[in-house]
């Protein structure tokens, strides 16, 4: 089974209820793309990993995406929640993508990118995929 990563967002009242709901959830810290690495290198989650962030955290992913890249720990999965999705690049995303989510504008663009999106309960949809990861 693969790990969950947590990313940090203030603004997501939900992420307590992914923190709790899945166990040897990890939950790192950090206000900008430096601490959050910083933390990632401290914790030392192990890989596979499935990364979870919410709204503006989706801004780290290319950074966090290439700090584990670095670090040689591989990211099996991405779950985007009501992102501001981050521009792809050559680097990211890295892994498959899902965005969870119940905005039409979001959904679409989202499905543009060629990324996943559903409507369920990022909990289930998360173990979900953490138990799926090979």
């Amino acid at each position: 089974m693969a790990t969950v990563v947590v990313l940090p967002d203030v603004a997501w009242a939900a992420r307590h209820e992914v923190l709790d709901g899945i166990a040897g959830a990890v939950d790192v810290r950090g206000s900008n793309a430096t601490e959050v690495c910083g933390d990632l290198v401290r914790l030392q989650p192990d890989p596979p990993l499935v990364i979870v962030a919410y709204r503006s955290s989706c801004a780290l992913l290319p950074a966090v995406a290439l700090a584990q890249r670095t670090a040689h720990r591989r990211v099996s999965a991405y779950v985007l929640v009501d992102p501001d999705a981050p521009a792809s690049s050559d680097s990211w995303p890295d892994a498959p993508v899902m965005v969870v989510t119940k905005d039409a504008q979001i959904a679409r663009m989202s499905t543009l990118r060629g990324w996943s999106v559903t409507e369920v309960d990022v909990v289930d949809l998360i173990q979900q995929i953490a138990r799926e990861a090979d």
